[in-house]
């Protein structure tokens, strides 16, 4: 999902935003937002309007997850990992394995692919906490897209997380402890637990610490108040090294890394305490983007908002069937109309550029046509109607350009009265004939019209005027009978040049 995303969290008293946008290749993260919930207000919910106004958040591109544990968390293996494929049989193999009735339950899966096949991971909830959820969302005008199970979404995270694989990702705040196991490939397993936090809440009410204000305070608690947290800290130590030990009998491997988030992760030498009971190495977690001190607290919603961005096809979202999403995707036609509508001005401005361009020329092309229009009309006076002057000026210059090129053609050459001379000279004596016309055509051709008394005449003609040797070439064009028995005749002859 391109554009704007939301990954919203709603733990204790607080309520942490994690805003990203996702375009074509990267993700960035816009903003982190913390709020404390105003006193009471219903799960928060009322002051999230007011929140998403005031920062202009999408009010439906949101991931958030449901509060509490899911009735059965299972893993179906399949031979094969095409989704598709296992959406088709996904509900036969759940309903084989279960003891209730999946039509009668919320249930959806997060696909884990494997070298030989794939494990859907399939966390089923009552169907009215779904429906309680969304309607609280809507309620204050938010429509989630999807809607998930939050140790599901911490998988997006396995680049972020450093350490050796397996690792165990332990997410504690007041909806929960979640946990997200990780092997080299990223998230395998999943599992919850909101009694050890019960639990520890009763733990710390006993010794008169409330742990709602504990971020607050925890940059000014004394070493003494930290230890009487952590003294508090058995159950959910407890929960950790049970599903650590739950883990590891399924992997047949040891977990080498715990790594914490969650706002109970700021106490002060949380992690040297749980190092000590678990054997492991713990520590915080740290994601670049949202740096060291706001990792901790903001991870959840970062997790969530990239969770939902890149939610497709065998990811865990409960807005299906009955609670199908069906709102439109605002910020994916916001990223598309945003520059297709900066291309549409810039195709604007083009057209306008040509379009301006193209009449400034036909204002020029028009001042010229008057101006020829003028000229030929000055040139022509006698012409009194010029309907295209460029067209008729072109056809006089064409008529001028032909006799130019005549002239030029015997211009240091012969003249008529020499071609006369030439051939006279170059007829036999004993031949009488008429010229009536001597006609220069292109070049050095010349045309020569007469009559003689025969036919014979007109060959010795031709003979003689070949021998003379004073013209390239000699052709007899036409020949007939002329009146009172005479011959008349046309003889093209191509005069030699003197260059």
């Amino acid at each position: 999902m391109y554009g704007r995303f939301v990954g919203l969290d709603i733990s204790g008293n607080y309520i942490n935003i994690s805003l990203i946008k996702r375009g074509l290749r990267d993700i960035q993260l816009l903003q982190t937002i913390r709020k404390e919930i105003s006193p009471g207000s219903q799960d928060g919910l009322s002051s999230l309007s007011e929140i998403f106004s005031e920062y202009s958040l999408p009010k439906s591109d949101i991931a958030t997850s449901l509060s509490g544990d899911p009735i059965s968390v299972r893993v179906i293996k399949f031979p094969f990992s095409d989704p598709k494929k296992i959406d088709q049989v996904y509900g036969y193999e759940l309903e084989s394995l279960s003891t209730y009735d999946p039509s009668e339950k919320a249930h959806s899966y997060q696909l884990v692919k494997k070298e030989n096949g794939a494990d859907a991971l399939v966390c089923v909830y009552e169907k009215n906490q779904i429906q309680d959820a969304l309607e609280s969302y809507n309620k204050v005008g938010l429509d989630p897209k999807v809607l998930t199970y939050s140790p599901v979404a911490l998988g997006v995270l396995k680049d972020d997380l450093e350490g050796p694989r397996p690792l165990l990702l332990v997410n504690i705040d007041d909806n929960g402890i979640s946990f997200c196991l990780f092997d080299a490939n990223g998230a395998i397993r999943v599992r919850s637990a909101l009694k050890p936090v019960t639990t520890f809440h009763k733990n710390l009410n006993d010794k008169e610490i409330e742990f709602s204000n504990l971020s607050k305070t925890l940059k000014h608690i004394s070493t003494e108040e930290s230890g009487q947290i952590i003294d508090c800290m058995s159950p959910l130590v407890s929960e950790i090294k049970k599903t650590i030990q739950f883990f590891e009998i399924e992997l047949k491997e040891r977990i080498k890394t715990v790594q914490l988030s969650g706002e109970i992760s700021l106490v002060p030498n949380i992690c040297e305490k749980f190092t000590d009971e678990l054997k492991r190495d713990v520590k915080k977690i740290y994601i670049p983007e949202l740096g060291r001190d706001n990792s901790p607290i903001f991870a959840k919603s970062y997790a969530l908002s990239l969770y939902g961005a890149q939610s497709r096809s065998g990811y865990l979202n409960y807005r299906k069937n009955e609670f199908k999403y069906e709102g439109t995707d605002r910020e994916l036609r916001k990223l598309i109309l945003t520059p297709a509508i900066l291309f549409s001005i810039l195709f604007i401005m083009l057209i306008y550029s040509y379009t301006s361009e193209y009449y400034e020329l036909k204002d020029r092309a028009e001042g010229l046509e008057a101006q020829v229009s003028s000229m030929v009309k000055q040139t022509f006076p006698d012409v009194k109607v010029i309907h295209k002057p460029k067209q008729f000026m072109e056809s006089e210059v064409s008529k001028i350009r032909e006799k130019l090129s005549l002239l030029q053609g015997v211009e240091g050459g012969s003249t008529p009265l020499d071609v006369l001379k030439d051939i006279s000279s170059s007829l036999p004596a004993s031949i009488k004939l008429t010229v009536n016309q001597i006609k220069f055509e292109s070049g050095n051709r010349v045309r020569i019209e007469g009559i003689c008394d025969s036919y014979q005449e007109v060959a010795e003609i031709e003979q003689a005027l070949t021998k003379s040797g004073l013209f390239e070439s000699v052709t007899r064009d036409n020949t007939g009978n002329a009146m009172h028995g005479k011959t008349k005749f046309e003889i093209s002859v191509v005069i030699k040049s003197n260059v």
